[in-house]
């Protein structure tokens, strides 16, 4: 008789599925709840004569949620109507308002310190990072697919959002916009520096494209090891090199299996990538340079409350912006030497 042949059982990867359940269905609510909390912390200036401006308050509110349904301006003020009946916002303004507020200069500043504000509740959750950069491409000129994969294609016509996040949450901590002609290895020393400010980073993987001394020295100094794979070019350890080069290099040369497991969550950074185009949109509606960095902002904003809802109902914590907004500390770092500031493109010039 002969003896049957059993195939080895795959790895099964358990799903609470109560809990996300639960998270899908009170999603949409949810979201509503803590878009409105998160504008909570945003200070309004006082009104003292001539025409009352719109509150900011508002503006942030109704942009995200109209990025969040992926409807147009217009489609978008049924919303804006029901959101004021049920008390979350003042006043509904007018679809251009909403254009004229992306279109700012100033607006991607105050995006920016909400996106990390939005990331401090899963703070305690997060102790290691990674970094990577992906392009959306705008509907009116490129999409980032034919960017990558065509030829005789202008860079310059799609954005690269660089995201440093927590690989245990997919959280988005600290992410720069700028043009797709932009290295991803010059943005990441403000990137790190910034986020050290609000996140204990203590683990760092990314790819071969930021294997850089400079970035070993930076982390090195935050006490973080770095897990970032050396190119082929790379020559032996040496004593001109720094220390943590060099152990870096003998760590991912003589002990490969253990620097994968290590290396191998940086794969996160690609699914929170995946997880925005997929459901926010992989182009950007805008039609200028800064109107398309805050809206991609604001996608990053509104993929953050999502992974907050997630985290209520999995972990059971507990979300307080205000809270967040006191423990939250001033990210401005001087920009490094050979680094582009991006808010300073012009739109002619991209």
């Amino acid at each position: 008789m002969e003896e049957q042949i059993r195939l080895p059982i795959g790895q099964k990867y358990s799903q609470a599925w109560h809990q996300y359940n639960l998270a899908k269905t009170n999603e949409k609510r949810l979201f509503i709840e803590l878009l409105h909390d998160l504008t909570k912390v945003i200070t309004e200036e006082k009104y003292q004569f001539g025409r009352p401006p719109l509150s900011l308050r508002d503006l942030v509110f109704c942009s995200g949620l109209k990025l969040y349904s992926n409807y147009s301006g217009r489609k978008a003020m049924s919303d804006y109507r029901m959101s004021m009946f049920a008390g979350y916002i003042t006043k509904v303004p007018h679809f251009n308002s909403i254009k004229d507020f992306l279109n700012c200069s100033a607006t991607y500043d105050l995006l920016s310190k909400l996106l990390t504000i939005s990331a401090i509740p899963l703070k305690k959750l997060e102790n290691q990072y990674s970094l990577d950069s992906s392009g959306f491409g705008t509907y009116t000129r490129e999409r980032w697919n034919r960017v990558k994969w065509g030829k005789n294609v202008n860079f310059k016509n799609y954005l690269k959002g660089h995201i440093l996040i927590g690989t245990r949450t997919n959280i988005i901590c600290e992410a720069e916009i700028t043009p797709g002609n932009f290295a991803d290895v010059k943005q990441a020393p403000n990137l790190i520096l910034r986020a050290s400010k609000n996140f204990n980073i203590k683990e760092f993987s990314a790819d071969k494209a930021y294997s850089s001394k400079l970035i070993h020295r930076i982390l090195y100094s935050l006490g973080a090891i770095p897990y970032i794979p050396f190119k082929y070019s790379t020559k032996e350890p040496n004593e001109n090199n720094p220390e943590i080069w060099n152990k870096c290099f003998l760590l991912f040369r003589d002990k490969k299996d253990e620097w994968e497991k290590h290396y191998h969550k940086r794969s996160n950074v690609e699914t929170c990538f995946s997880m925005i185009k997929r459901r926010f949109g992989e182009y950007l509606l805008s039609k200028n340079y800064t109107a398309q960095r805050n809206e991609l902002m604001m996608k990053f904003i509104c993929h953050n409350i999502c992974c907050l809802i997630e985290e209520i109902f999995e972990k059971n914590i507990d979300v307080d912006f205000r809270k967040s907004n006191l423990l939250f500390v001033e990210r401005k770092v001087d920009l490094l030497p050979n680094d582009r500031d991006a808010s300073s493109v012009e739109n002619e010039d991209y």
